[in-house]
């Protein structure tokens, strides 16, 4: 039929079975141009082909088809925009997952390629970490519970003062200048409109003090029983000139209270 496209030439063109194309006609979402009632024939015209394309991506970023009646109007007519509008969303998602996926693959090549002959020293392991979003706050005082928990306590307050979700792990970050170590407690925070929407603002954390990122990276860590970071220079075989500038992080493992591990910390060095 002159200007119009048959079932079965359209399932050759889109690579989609004529019995697809058949099942997305009774259901509303991709009728034909023209139907032959003598024989019951479908006929597409060329201009559709689109919505095919956009149909075969629903169903392949995960949209049950089966599930129709999510986007239909009042009517019970399939709303395509608004089935296209959640297909979209989807994508997105999808990109931003790889994104992170493709970053932590790059570290790790990168790990290879640069750090093939890092010395693991014993009791440690290498990991790949994403970045970090903490709070901090100065913590000059002597690593014990009676000291520590009033300092965590104020940075958890001092986040909802300041609109962030905060949550565990908590832990200790040093950082060395010229061998010093200045001590600072954390708490990982995010903005509550990424809890709420999943979007963050580019520049939600600019002017927002003890607010730092932790990059990421390939670590080397190590896991203990209890805090023992004036030994990290042992546990990660650093000398005096590894140590002029570096960071250490000693951060809290959130562990089955019934594990009997007893690892309760890990150190973490960015190699």
């Amino acid at each position: 039929m002159k200007g119009y496209l048959s079932i079965g030439k359209v399932a050759k063109l889109k690579n989609v079975s004529i019995k697809s194309l058949r099942y997305y006609d009774e259901i509303g979402i991709f009728k034909p141009a023209l139907t032959d009632h003598t024989t019951g024939y479908r006929y597409y015209k060329e201009n559709q082909l689109y919505l095919l394309d956009a149909i075969s991506l629903c169903i392949e970023l995960g949209i049950p088809l089966k599930s129709m009646s999510d986007y239909c109007d009042k009517s019970g007519k399939p709303d395509l925009q608004k089935l296209l509008g959640h297909a979209k969303a989807l994508a997105e998602q999808k990109i931003r997952s790889m994104y992170v996926s493709l970053e932590t693959l790059q570290n790790t090549i990168n790990t290879l390629e640069h750090h093939a002959n890092i010395p693991v020293p014993e009791e440690c392991h290498i990991k790949t970490l994403l970045s970090r979003t903490v709070l901090t706050i100065p913590f000059d005082e002597y690593t014990d519970a009676a000291h520590y928990n009033p300092k965590l306590l104020s940075l958890f307050v001092n986040a909802q003062k300041l609109g962030l979700a905060a949550s565990y792990p908590s832990g200790l970050i040093y950082d060395y200048h010229k061998g010093v170590p200045e001590k600072s407690v954390f708490i990982h925070v995010a903005p509550l409109a990424a809890m709420e929407n999943g979007s963050v603002p580019g520049n939600w954390g600019k002017h927002i003090e003890g607010l730092r990122t932790l990059p990421s990276g390939t670590y080397i860590c190590r896991q203990n029983a209890a805090h023992e970071i004036e030994y990290a220079p042992d546990h990660f075989h650093l000398n005096k000139a590894a140590l002029k500038n570096c960071t250490i992080i000693e951060t809290d493992l959130l562990k089955d209270e019934k594990a009997q591990s007893g690892m309760n910390y890990e150190m973490q060095i960015l190699v």
